[in-house]
């Protein structure tokens, strides 16, 4: 049941193109929303920023480039977004034939600038005042991985000490997740283990709980629900949105397509995030 005073607002939309799928986005610590667009029909990866409060854009179709060679980092499509820090954005290319990363772009998406960059180094972990790092070099034919820290704000070696895989063990238990970094609430599917969401859903009409992303935030239960049809064996994901029993938000992310719509929203700041069909970003203000 809508209780039409009661409706959650959407506070904007980013619209990244015709052919684009929003790839993946991260929250700097300075409040930013900084993030990727893929575009399979050139095989381009671009990245966008966007003010929170305003949903200006305030950069966009930004190319990650390789400095040194002044081509497109990673092929043009090889690329990703690792960390934050302050205000910039840390990304990544791929090493060649291979699924791991390699070099460190600090980017500051504000000015769509790059504050350094090193094409030698590998990010593994974000530790607050130093990231986590390593280099590979080839010794007898066999592959060695030297671990070391460098400063976020420059890509100096912080030290010169070269930590053993006791030490990394160690510095990667420490790690806070990104996630909790950022202050960022992710869904999880609705199964058994999941009591809270389990209760919640259990006041509202989603009959097919198996078929369910869900996550509770306060006293507003956020759920995505994917509907399988046989007679066109296509699938329909939607967004709802229950404030205790009323339904106060409801929209359809994708529908028609042969796969369901997965690991689509998120809540940052008491803003609901989710993409609705591949290119268009949308945030609901929660209070």
């Amino acid at each position: 049941m809508k209780n039409q005073e009661e409706q959650l607002v959407v506070r904007w939309r980013f619209d990244a193109g015709r052919g684009s799928l929003v790839w993946q986005m991260m929250f700097t610590d300075s409040g930013d929303l900084i993030g990727q667009k893929r575009c399979a029909a050139n095989r381009k990866s671009l990245f966008f920023g966007i003010e929170p409060p305003t949903g200006r854009v305030f950069c966009d179709d930004y190319p990650l480039m390789d400095s040194v060679q002044s081509i497109s980092a990673g092929d043009g499509w090889f690329t990703g977004i690792d960390t934050t820090r302050g205000g910039l954005g840390y990304c990544y290319a791929y090493k060649q034939y291979s699924p791991e990363h390699q070099g460190v772009w600090a980017v500051d998406f504000r000015r769509g600038s790059v504050v350094w960059s090193r094409s030698d180094i590998s990010f593994i972990a974000n530790l607050g005042d130093e990231f986590l790092v390593c280099k590979t070099s080839l010794f007898g034919g066999f592959p060695e991985r030297q671990f070391f820290c460098v400063d976020p704000l420059t890509g100096a070696e912080s030290s010169n000490t070269s930590f053993d895989s006791a030490r990394v063990n160690a510095l990667r238990e420490k790690v806070v997740p990104e996630e909790v970094r950022q202050r960022i609430t992710l869904p999880g599917f609705v199964m058994e283990g999941i009591a809270q969401e389990q209760l919640a859903l259990e006041k509202f009409d989603v009959s097919e709980r198996s078929r369910c992303e869900s996550l509770v935030y306060g006293d507003l239960t956020v759920v995505a629900l994917h509907e399988f049809y046989p007679l066109t064996a296509l699938w329909r994901s939607s967004l709802r949105v229950w404030r205790a029993a009323h339904l106060v938000y409801d929209d359809c992310m994708e529908e028609s397509v042969d796969k369901p719509c997965l690991n689509n929203f998120l809540i940052q700041s008491d803003n609901l995030y989710y993409v609705r069909e591949k290119e268009e970003l949308v945030c609901v203000a929660l209070l």
